[in-house]
């Protein structure tokens, strides 16, 4: 994947000092330029197989970050950071409200005093949410319409658990046809998200709806929240 929009919004989020922590970081698309501002990086993540990618760019670029397999449900490194991060919609893939509720703890134990949650999430587009199971919605993938990749998606919401579930269908070149495993995430609406940060320990500091800072509207495509210690991480 090439740097999104999020990379330079997060880059400046780290400036605020102290050590920095990245939830499910994946294969560092975003750990590891954190990093090479001189920052003090951890990143945090459930696959074995990508974390051993991200310590392969990590070593071909020479810089020292840390990577952990963990829960981010449920972890503990005996540290505190001044950011953590929870990128790309992540925290949509804990779907139950006591996984949300623990990750958000866990979140708390770990801030240092003064530091802040940053995170993004997708704004709920109930259009989206609404179209019939059977419609397959197309979804091309690249910078530009001539190298794009086709996909398609299917998709089904369950309004009460608030969970949608998509299944990609992806054809490239060379590659044929392949269908990628189920996307299973949490809808996070607007006015639920303070009182589920609450139930963490956390407050609602600072909210936009995109990565340029631009406030939250009914059409923006995202939620970009800052969060912080209710008491102010006070040990």
């Amino acid at each position: 994947m090439r740097p999104g929009p999020c990379e330079a919004f997060y880059r400046h989020e780290a400036r605020r000092g102290g050590a920095v922590l990245e939830l499910a970081c994946g294969t560092g698309r975003l750990s590891l330029p954190i990093a090479e501002d001189g920052h003090d990086v951890v990143g945090l993540d459930a696959s074995r197989e990508m974390l051993a990618a991200a310590a392969r760019k990590a070593a071909g670029t020479g810089l020292a970050l840390s990577f952990v397999q963990g829960d981010m449900r449920d972890f503990e490194l005996r540290r505190r950071f001044g950011v953590i991060i929870i990128s790309c919609n992540s925290l949509a893939h804990l779907t139950a409200l006591e996984d949300l509720r623990a990750c958000l703890t866990a979140v708390r134990r770990h801030l240092a005093p003064g530091g802040v949650l940053a995170f993004d999430v997708v704004r709920p587009d109930l259009r989206l949410l609404s179209r019939p199971a059977d419609a397959a919605l197309r979804l091309d993938l690249g910078p530009n319409p001539a190298s794009a990749i086709e996909a398609e998606e299917r998709a089904t919401y369950d309004p009460v658990g608030q969970v949608r579930v998509s299944q990609w269908r992806v054809q490239q070149a060379g590659l044929g046809e392949r269908f990628m495993a189920p996307l299973v995430l949490r809808q996070f609406f607007p006015q639920e998200l303070p009182l589920l940060l609450e139930a963490g320990g956390l407050e609602l500091v600072a909210r936009y709806g995109d990565f340029a800072r631009n406030p939250l509207t009914a059409d923006s495509l995202n939620q970009i929240c800052i969060a912080r210690a209710r008491d102010g991480g006070a040990a």
